[in-house]
């Protein structure tokens, strides 16, 4: 009479064990099953080793935006300058370069130093003023804008490049383009730092509840203040990065990709590690959205089917993460 009671609940057992793994990578199944329907519509074009690399360099800029609106995420908080900052970054990196005649390597460095000081000023507004994240990097990252179009004159900045610095943007290595290459760099440190190490922890304690996090002596305010100076950094390394594939510059070019960052950031939170903002699942989602567009356009979509695909993707994404915490707070009463 017992065994077939003890079989149910070994189903059960079983159900309940999987049931957090799927979670875990239900997102990296979509990311085949998208692969595996285009391909069978349109293998000719999309299961093509060019359009890979298409991909995967193309989007290397806004896997690192993606990554820089992470980490404040991560944090609890908001980054809405970093699309600024990254328009600053390539204002200034092409223009010290082609129009100052600056060393490219310094020029980069100028560039990207900069963008770290306008994470440093938004960890500052935050931490000491303990002003409202989005609104006050809002803010800045307006006034960064003014700032980006004052130098370059609110023109595209385009001219020769050192072939070695546009080489480092679209060169490939077995045929892997090394703009991707440093993506999966980026994205595995932040893994690690965050997932392996006593500052991680810091951080996500920080995201998950700030006041238990500082009443437990977690420096909530400096790992606050080092999250955008990080996300700064990684803004300014995109707009770096995005100079030497294109070989120009444009004041506002980092707009048009913070929707997208912010839409595979939440995204990539209900993957790999449901519930917390990750680096490998902003990676996965930069690239599935990506993916799916690409898909889409090669199908005929109109142009408009980018914004549309990625504004979805981020109501589902915080759908997804308002069902997670709220099945989350069930469990813990």
């Amino acid at each position: 009479m017992n065994a077939p009671n003890a079989e149910v609940a070994d189903s059960k057992r079983r159900v309940v064990a999987i049931g957090p793994l799927l979670g875990r990578y239900a997102l990296v199944v979509v990311f085949v099953a998208i692969i595996g329907l285009f391909t069978a519509l349109r293998p000719s074009t999309f299961a093509t080793l060019g359009n890979a690399q298409a991909i995967a360099s193309t989007q290397a800029v806004v896997a690192l935006l993606a990554l820089a609106a992470t980490m404040p995420l991560v944090v609890g908080a908001f980054d809405v300058s970093i699309g600024y900052q990254l328009g600053l970054s390539q204002t200034l990196c092409a223009g010290l370069s082609i129009q100052s005649g600056w060393p490219i390597g310094l020029s980069a460095l100028v560039a990207v130093a900069a963008c770290v000081a306008v994470g440093t000023v938004n960890g500052l507004l935050v931490t000491r003023l303990r002003l409202n994240s989005f609104i006050c990097t809002l803010g800045v990252g307006i006034l960064v804008l003014g700032l980006t179009e004052l130098y370059g004159n609110d023109n595209t900045i385009s001219g020769p490049l050192p072939s070695f610095f546009t080489g480092l943007g679209r060169n490939t290595v077995a045929d892997v383009p090394l703009p991707f290459v440093y993506v999966i760099v980026a994205a595995l440190l932040l893994w690690v730092g965050l997932e392996y190490t006593a500052w991680g922890r810091e951080c996500h304690a920080t995201g998950g509840n700030r006041r238990a996090a500082l009443l437990a002596g977690v420096r909530t305010d400096t790992v606050t203040m080092q999250a955008f100076v990080i996300a700064g950094a990684l803004s300014g390394i995109s707009g770096v990065l995005s100079v030497s594939i294109l070989g120009a510059a444009a004041p506002t070019v980092g707009l048009g990709s913070l929707l997208p960052a912010f839409a595979a950031a939440f995204l990539g939170a209900t993957a790999i590690r449901t519930g917390r903002f990750n680096a490998l699942g902003t990676i996965l989602a930069v690239y599935l959205l990506a993916t799916g567009i690409t898909g889409l356009q090669l199908l005929g979509a109109q142009f408009y089917v980018q914004d549309l695909f990625n504004g979805g993707a981020l109501i589902i994404a915080l759908t997804l993460s308002a069902l997670v915490g709220r099945s989350r707070g069930r469990g813990e009463t």
